[in-house]
Parts: C-alpha cells; structure tokens; sequence
C-alpha cells in the first residue's frame, strides 16, 4: 500500500509541474508583440517659418533674400533617412532632399552641388553641405546649408539658415 501511495504522490506531483510548466510557457511574453516605434515619427509633419539666403563675393555681402517658408518632412522607404521639401514663398522655389538622421541631427546625403545665380549667363557652380537638427520640446527644426565656389579665382559662399515650427 505504501508503494501504491507512493506512485500516485508521484504521478500528481508530476502532473502539477507537467501543468504549471506548460501554462508559464505557453504565454507571450509581455512586449513581443508590439511593433518597434519608428524615432522619425516625431519630427515628421509640418513646419513653417523663415529663411535668409545671404550671398558673399569673398567676405563681403553682395545680397540678402529673406522668405517664408513651409518644410514638409516625411520618411523615406529607408529606415535611417528623411525627406526634407522646402517651398519657399508659397512656391516661387520648391527643393526636396534626402538627409541621413542620427538622433536628431540630420545631414543632407543626397544634394552635394549648388549654383550661385546672378543672371542667366552669370552663375558660379558650388560645393553644397547642409545640416541641421530638430528639437522636439519646442517642436522646431533648424537647417543650415553652405554653397561655395571660386570663379576668375574669387571665392563666392551661398548661405541657407532656415528654421521652422512645427505645425
């Protein structure tokens, strides 16, 4: 009879951890079925604001164009990039460009080559880089970019300072 109580002292303590084993892990753990938040989301959307574009012939200022602008940023398919459209002056001049972001700082990887326009056949081909950076607790974005080329060995730089809020 000892025996007999023995067996079945075993076979419930079995089926006990048989089913609290299968309960624990047949649950999801907790988390795994969340989609991973994209970190671009934040700065997509709209933002308006100004811009000056300044124009130097060496070191001094040949001209100065301020505009209104509206930025428009939207992901691109790939994970570490964004779209940045700039449409200044409700549409006089319209640029979109591709800018790699890290945190929140982006580069433009896709535009590296600007002309400074005087007339139509007075223009001075560039170098172009442009950076900027998004601030989410004011919902701002600050984009700088800089053009620079020589011609008839004088140096002419193209500046952009451009800030938004977002909308």
């Amino acid at each position: 009879m000892a025996t007999r109580n023995a067996v079945r002292s075993f076979r419930n303590l079995f089926i006990a951890v048989l089913f609290v084993g299968s309960v624990t892990t047949a649950c999801k753990k907790s988390g795994s079925d969340v989609a991973a938040v994209d970190p671009r989301d934040q700065y997509v959307g709209t933002y308006t604001g100004t811009s000056r574009i300044t124009i130097y012939f060496g070191a001094d200022i040949f001209s100065v164009t301020p505009a209104t602008v509206t930025i428009n940023i939207t992901k691109s398919s790939n994970a570490k990039e964004i779209y940045i459209e700039t449409n200044y002056d409700n549409g006089s001049y319209t640029e979109k460009v591709t800018a790699d972001i890290a945190d929140s700082k982006f580069t433009v990887i896709d535009k590296t080559t600007d002309q400074i326009v005087f007339s139509s056949t007075n223009k001075v081909d560039t170098d172009y880089v442009a950076t900027g950076v998004f601030d989410v607790s004011t919902k701002t974005i600050a984009y700088s970019a800089t053009a620079r080329g020589l011609r008839n060995g004088a140096q002419y730089t193209k500046t952009y300072d451009i800030t938004g809020t977002k909308k």
